[in-house]
């Protein structure tokens, strides 16, 4: 089985370990000339929106908007697939790491999805076929696990291809 395309799944809160993922995913994808699709999802569940802002490049300042906002913002404006591409690489994080990705030449393209954040990445990375997804995480206590769930846990269990996980230091 030859690795050819590898799914790395961004997060609002990845942009302390940036450096990380891009090492990471290059030292798989490098020496075998693979592709990165690099991936974030937002959320359409509104109770799964942070309370913290998304930083996006170029935007002055940030927004935070309220549930009913967001809500309104979805129904109102219905996104396609290339929208949400679109609207995705303007993610800070998926940036740097399109940046990075591009400065150690490293073919990639960005992807976006709306969704349940592992049931979505798990679809993505079986819609495109993927042959590994890279994902982080962050260290919780096995209750915060069982009572909020975990994107980390579902796509390591659920994937369709294997899996490397960057561990929180």
């Amino acid at each position: 089985m030859t690795l050819e395309t590898i799914l790395l799944a961004i997060g609002n809160r990845d942009d302390d370990r940036i450096d990380e993922l891009i090492d990471t995913v290059c030292e798989i994808a490098e020496p075998l000339g693979a592709t990165v699709i690099v991936a974030h999802v937002i959320p359409d569940d509104i109770d799964e929106i942070s309370n913290t802002a998304v930083p996006i490049a170029g935007n002055p300042g940030s927004y935070i908007l309220s549930q009913d906002e967001y809500a309104d913002l979805l129904e109102e404006y219905p996104l396609d697939e290339h929208d949400v591409d679109d609207v995705v690489a303007r993610h800070v994080a998926v940036q740097a790491i399109a940046n990075g990705l591009a400065d150690r030449n490293v073919e990639y393209e960005i992807r976006g999805v709306i969704g349940d954040p592992s049931n979505a990445l798990v679809a993505l990375a079986d819609d495109l076929d993927v042959d590994r997804v890279v994902i982080s995480g962050r260290h919780r206590s096995p209750t915060s696990k069982v009572v909020f769930g975990s994107v980390a846990q579902t796509i390591l269990l659920e994937s369709p291809c294997p899996v490397t996980f960057v561990r929180d230091e």
